[in-house]
């Protein structure tokens, strides 16, 4: 046996392949571009203002830079939603939801949203439902 032992001893063993830990907190949300910023600062004064329409074309265009922003769907849901465009408002918020990934404030508010526009289209059954998947979020 010691003879065995002594001709491994000059073997080298490969090091060890060591995997990288899993990061205890949850890596940070995407940092938005500075047009997106900007324009997404110009859809809320203009929503504030009452310019529906120019909020919508704002957060279009900031679309268009950044399709994957969950926070943009979501924006353009509520400028939907207020100018009554129900069906569009509960598209756009579940469009916002396929992007939101485990952002589930975001998903929460998204189904709160899709709720208002279903109540506002007429269907209670589905407005419950909505408001039932936005309690799931937590």
């Amino acid at each position: 046996m010691v003879a065995i032992l002594g001709g491994c001893a000059g073997v080298q063993q490969p090091a060890p392949v060591s995997e990288p830990l899993p990061s205890p907190v949850p890596a940070p949300a995407p940092i938005e571009s500075a047009a997106v910023t900007s324009l997404m600062d110009g859809a809320h004064a203009d929503i504030a203002a009452g310019r529906l329409a120019h909020a919508s074309a704002s957060l279009e265009r900031a679309l268009r830079i950044e399709p994957r922003n969950p926070r943009l769907w979501q924006e353009l849901a509520r400028v939907r939603l207020k100018q009554g465009d129900y069906a569009q408002a509960e598209s756009v918020a579940a469009r916002s939801n396929s992007w939101a990934g485990e952002d589930y404030r975001l998903r929460a508010e998204n189904w709160r949203l899709i709720a208002q526009a279903r109540e506002a289209r007429g269907d209670a059954a589905g407005a419950r439902a909505a408001l039932e998947a936005a309690e799931r979020q937590r």
